[in-house]
């Protein structure tokens, strides 16, 4: 008897046995050092790779509930007809950084092997494998298993290695936020986070749970980015963190690709990162502020989603992002760079919170109690401005005052 696998790290060497394999390798190939493979092998063969360098794990296994229709076809065809597998289904493709062939044994022997393409698949195979047999398989198990066919792709660059599963799974449109870990663009943003907040992991990877949303924390550096720093003061700017997280998410990895021969890209890159931290301080200070109870704003809520939730004791613990967004847009007034490349926020003492939660309920109603249309306000976004904004101008005009240098007193007569 032999254990089923179902850890979740390939082991650095992985011998995998095959029925028939062809070298495929093609000269384009050859000149960048690459070698290619095509091999049939048994189903169980399968479970020894894990799915390290692949953008999507196994889905199901995550959510069971997120299982599909593609999941079920897969699950038919095990359970149905197995032996049409092989030829029904997209096959694997698997990725190493080097590879020995023993054809004599017929075994290929693969350092640092993963799975790129065919994690659903890979998934179904081992739930059908362990759901059948258990976790104790029996010895004569190849006998009962069908075949499935593979790509295995040797390429020692392991950069490579990733912009290729990127490239394979780009069929069925990937979710950037894989792409952008899997570049390692997010590295420097969850360092920076953990900084301040030991406890936040970011989403790095789409199937990631019980992580921050790597999105979200873009929209709010994104809302407190100055002028200074974005060089837009346009109304599509100001509106692009609620409308469109995606464009925020490919901005800030634009920014990382060119930040060592654009300066303005470093700037925004290097802004993003430093106030991570802080933006997710300020969102949460706003979003749980006392100052929104006995503000009736639960029965202004009429459409574009509910406004706030409250607690068992009626307290308001969550307010919709679409109230939150202009509030901390606003806050970007308050955002300056003490030191060339340090980044903060320092509120004035002259202002008061209260006030500003007020002036939102101002303009909430005057959206028609519209969560959604308040978010997409460019007017809402620039009324809450205001206030921040003049609290500024007066300081520095009080600033300016006490440099001025004083006029000579007239002498006494």
């Amino acid at each position: 008897m032999v254990k089923a696998t179902a850890g979740p790290h390939t082991p650095s060497s992985v011998q995998l046995s095959y029925q028939l394999l062809r070298n495929t390798t093609s000269p384009d190939e050859i000149s960048t050092g690459v070698k290619s493979f095509v091999a049939n092998i048994s189903a169980l063969e399968i479970l020894k790779l894990d799915t390290k360098e692949n953008l999507r794990a196994y889905i199901a296994e995550h959510n069971p509930k997120k299982r599909n229709k593609v999941h079920e076809a897969i699950r038919d065809t095990i359970e149905t007809n197995p032996t049409r597998f092989i030829t029904r289904n997209s096959g694997f493709a698997i990725a190493a950084l080097a590879a020995e062939v023993d054809d004599n044994k017929k075994v290929i022997r693969l350092t640092e092997p993963s799975i790129i393409n065919g994690a659903q698949s890979q998934g179904e195979i081992r739930q059908w494998i362990q759901e059948t047999f258990g976790t104790e398989i029996p010895d004569d198990i190849e006998e009962q298993l069908f075949f499935v066919r593979v790509e295995i792709i040797v390429d020692p660059d392991p950069d490579e290695v990733v912009e290729t599963a990127i490239a394979r799974n780009t069929a069925t449109p990937v979710k950037s936020i894989s792409q952008a870990g899997a570049r390692g663009h997010l590295e420097e943003l969850e360092a920076s986070i953990q900084k301040v907040r030991p406890e936040i992991q970011i989403r790095k990877k789409e199937t990631e749970e019980g992580v921050y949303d790597t999105r979200k924390i873009l929209q709010y550096a994104r809302l407190l980015m100055p002028a200074s720093v974005s060089g837009n003061e346009s109304a599509s700017e100001k509106l692009r963190p609620y409308k469109n997280p995606e464009q925020c998410l490919t901005d800030f990895s634009d920014w990382w690709e060119n930040k060592t021969k654009d300066e303005d890209a470093r700037r925004k890159y290097e802004f993003t990162v430093q106030i991570a931290p802080l933006a997710i301080a300020e969102y949460e200070f706003w979003e749980r502020h006392d100052g929104w109870n006995g503000q009736y704003i639960w029965d202004e809520t009429k459409k574009g989603g509910r406004a706030c939730r409250r607690d068992k004791a009626k307290k308001i613990v969550w307010v919709s992002p679409g109230l939150v967004f202009p509030i901390l847009g606003a806050m970007s007034e308050f955002v300056h760079e003490p030191t060339p490349g340090t980044w903060t926020i320092s509120k004035p003492s002259l202002f008061e919170s209260g006030k500003m939660i007020t002036r939102a309920v101002e303009q909430f109603r005057g959206l028609g109690s519209d969560p959604m249309q308040m978010g997409r306000s460019a007017g809402a976004y620039d009324a809450l401005r205001i206030y921040p904004s003049t609290i500024v101008a007066v300081m520095r005009d009080m600033k300016g005052a006490t440099t001025q240098p004083q006029k000579a007193a007239r002498p006494a007569r």
